[in-house]
């Protein structure tokens, strides 16, 4: 990227950039974050008093910040190509111009596949802010490509027929895309949550929260890693992928010293469908069931109201995670041979002969609480169509893998069939949705 070739230096500045009313520069602001009578006990002063030693943002001229004053799409890419010291031009008679030009010119901002141009004054949205700041803070996420989604891409499924290999639209692509960078942005710690599972991605965006978030931009290019939210990056990798297991359960679902089970995890997985039936997952929550603060916790009843195998109440352990399957069968033209259920299978997990009341291995959990009796639900409805639930209990200590004849690798095969079966016949979905490798077996 282009910087400025001098710093500018901010007691000498004839004027100040503004980031609230109108945003045009203006003669006399404060600029020194000792004045700001409105910051001394705000969460972000350090962050502001940083920001405005930088000199990419003032105060107004009565002294005030005004941190919780919202910004706009023009003033945050302002404050951005500022702090940045992306090269730019003299500001014209619309001021924010040559900063957006600048963004643009760097790919930070991508024009109206991001948002409309043409209306620059209006509220900056958290997600738009996300999309921008990822792109910022590295430089190889401008392209849509850059989120690993490839245009034509073979879904693993059986039965094997063409419909398995997939041309992606430029839509689908981007949606994608998008869903990568917000997710990329609360991973990376640019971004928090507000609590729990609450992103806030439709809020607006305060100047107290733009500076906070470009001092992250700042300090991810200068090599520091910073914590992230584990939840609020759950929480985006539900909205892009349909499921947060691989935030939840890295160590199972996205091992780096095994094979991440993210490189053949497709959206398109999640349908299926025949001449007869057309099922849709609609999500897949992983739920850590020793962890109250776990904010899909409340979905289930407590662990010893839990069972599995129809049965095995109070035994399900502390160490286990839930695999919540929110679907829906869209179309059933024949109820009596298809159920509309989805259900799981694995041949990863070495079975453990006489260990029927012990969770070794994925198994298919059940209450006794009756205000959760959701979780026992067989079909989703006598006609075999509408929403259904099924929750899988997924050890994550007591168990052991397979491994592979001949192999002297430290990883073993973690795979899970998700399929539509139906009560007569041979004519059954099978989709594979999670497949790779683990070095966390026989714990």
């Amino acid at each position: 990227m282009k910087r400025i070739t001098k710093k500018l230096i901010i007691l000498t500045m004839t004027w100040t950039f503004l980031i609230g009313g109108s945003g045009i520069s203006t003669a006399g602001a404060a600029s020194s974050p000792d004045v700001f009578k409105d910051v001394s006990s705000h969460w972000a002063k350090a962050q502001i008093e940083e920001a405005v030693a930088k000199g990419y943002v003032a105060g107004y001229p009565n002294g005030t910040f005004k941190p919780d004053a919202p910004v706009t799409r023009a003033q945050f890419i302002t404050m951005l190509v500022r702090a940045l010291e992306l090269e730019h031009g003299p500001e014209g008679s619309i001021w924010y111009t040559t900063y957006v030009k600048a963004a643009k010119e760097a790919a930070i901002y991508q024009g109206d596949s991001d948002f409309a141009e043409w209306n620059m004054n209006k509220e900056i949205s958290r997600e738009h802010m996300a999309w921008l700041a990822a792109r910022a803070a590295d430089e190889t996420l401008v392209t849509v490509e850059s989120s690993g989604i490839v245009k034509e891409v073979e879904i693993y499924r059986w039965p094997e027929v063409p419909e398995n290999n997939v041309v992606r639209t430029d839509d689908f692509m981007r949606d994608y895309y998008e869903g990568f960078l917000t997710h990329t942005a609360f991973a990376r710690g640019i971004l928090n949550g507000f609590g729990g599972n609450v992103i806030g991605l439709e809020r607006t965006t305060t100047r107290a929260q733009a500076v906070t978030v470009i001092e992250r931009i700042l300090s991810l290019k200068a090599g520091k890693k910073l914590p992230a939210d584990k939840y609020a990056t759950a929480e985006a990798e539900l909205l892009w992928l349909k499921t947060n297991a691989f935030t939840m359960a890295p160590h199972l679902f996205d091992d780096p010293n095994g094979s991440s089970m993210k490189k053949k995890y497709h959206l398109e997985g999640l349908v299926f469908k025949n001449n007869v039936i057309h099922t849709e997952i609609q999500r897949i929550i992983l739920i850590d069931l020793d962890d109250p603060k776990d904010p899909y916790r409340k979905l289930l009843p407590q662990t010893n109201k839990l069972g599995f195998l129809n049965g095995n109440i109070g035994k399900v352990p502390e160490d286990a995670y839930a695999m919540y399957i929110e679907y829906e069968t869209i179309s059933n033209k024949n109820p009596k041979q298809y159920w509309g259920n989805l259900s799981l299978t694995t041949q990863s997990y070495v079975s453990v002969n006489g260990k029927d009341d012990a969770l070794t291995q994925p198994a298919r959990l059940n209450t006794n609480d009756p205000l959760f009796t959701q979780i026992n639900m067989i079909k989703p409805s006598e006609s075999g169509v509408g929403k259904g639930i099924t929750v899988w209990g997924i050890p994550n200590s007591g168990f052991s893998l397979y491994k592979p004849s001949g192999s002297n690798k430290k990883s073993r095969g973690l795979n899970f069939t998700f399929y539509i079966k139906p009560i007569y016949g041979d004519d059954d979905i099978r989709n594979y949705i999670f497949i790779g490798s683990t070095t966390h077996y026989g714990k």
